[in-house]
């Protein structure tokens, strides 16, 4: 039988996230929560707030500002990835192995600075994949909790170069443009051909759309799918590189 994996990551540390945790909790769910040590969109919940997370959750870095590194000059980049690193295993007690690339943004040279910080992989806001990437620093995802138009996805898809993507989107998601129904898509399609089922959101975003019922509707159906193996992100990008010292990748 194929390997079927199911992952969850929630993005910028709202406190708003403790609402996330608890339904995350209450289906046997893991997840991995991306935190900047500030964001001047929007408030991160406070060191002791972290910590309590920690307790349950993996805690992956988001930079230390939450910004977008695509447009930053290299030497700025290392600064908010490395430093950012640093806050947060100060802040959790523990090494942070995971990192999300704010907005999803990089360029050719982001990677390779995220790599020598020590992490051990990368998400990206690839959306419509749901394979194990070349590159582990070039994680992507499923779905993103929050319906995009067809023309968003297709802009979106090609402005990153995502192709890939753009094929899945019209294949295995059949164009769907309710976040609710392209995940359930994406999960049907694990579970038939094998792969990973990866869920983004801002909990944040969940609650200003008011839409806490739908992302427990998903959460309850992920927890039927009782062959499928629930991990962090951490979990998988070490999943990966066993596989890639074995010569699986």
């Amino acid at each position: 039988m194929p390997d079927r994996f199911v992952t969850i990551s929630v993005d910028d540390g709202h406190v708003t996230d403790f609402r996330t945790a608890e339904l995350l909790k209450r289906y046997g769910l893991q997840a991995t929560f991306y935190i900047p040590a500030r964001n001047p969109e929007r408030s991160v919940m406070n060191a002791i707030q972290i910590r309590e997370l920690a307790s349950t959750f993996e805690i992956g870095a988001h930079t230390l500002n939450h910004a977008p590194l695509k447009s930053l000059p290299d030497s700025q980049a290392w600064m908010e990835i490395s430093e950012g690193k640093r806050w947060l295993e100060d802040t959790i007690g523990k090494p942070a192995l995971s990192f999300c690339y704010p907005r999803g943004k990089f360029n050719g040279s982001t990677p390779a600075l995220v790599k020598k910080a020590g992490f051990l992989g990368a998400r990206t806001c690839l959306y419509n994949l749901h394979t194990f990437p070349r590159d582990p620093f070039l994680w992507g995802v499923s779905t993103h909790a929050y319906s995009h138009s067809k023309a968003i996805q297709f802009r979106h898809a090609a402005l990153e170069g995502n192709f890939l993507g753009m094929l899945h989107f019209v294949r295995t998601y059949n164009g769907a443009t309710d976040w609710q129904q392209h995940f359930c898509y994406g999960l049907e399609h694990v579970d038939r051909h094998g792969g990973i089922a990866h869920l983004y959101l801002h909990s944040w975003e969940i609650d200003e759309l008011g839409q806490w019922d739908r992302l427990e509707s998903v959460f309850a159906a992920i927890s039927q799918h009782k062959h499928f193996s629930k991990l962090t992100n951490g979990a998988l990008f070490e999943l990966w590189r066993i596989r890639n010292e074995h010569g699986r990748n």
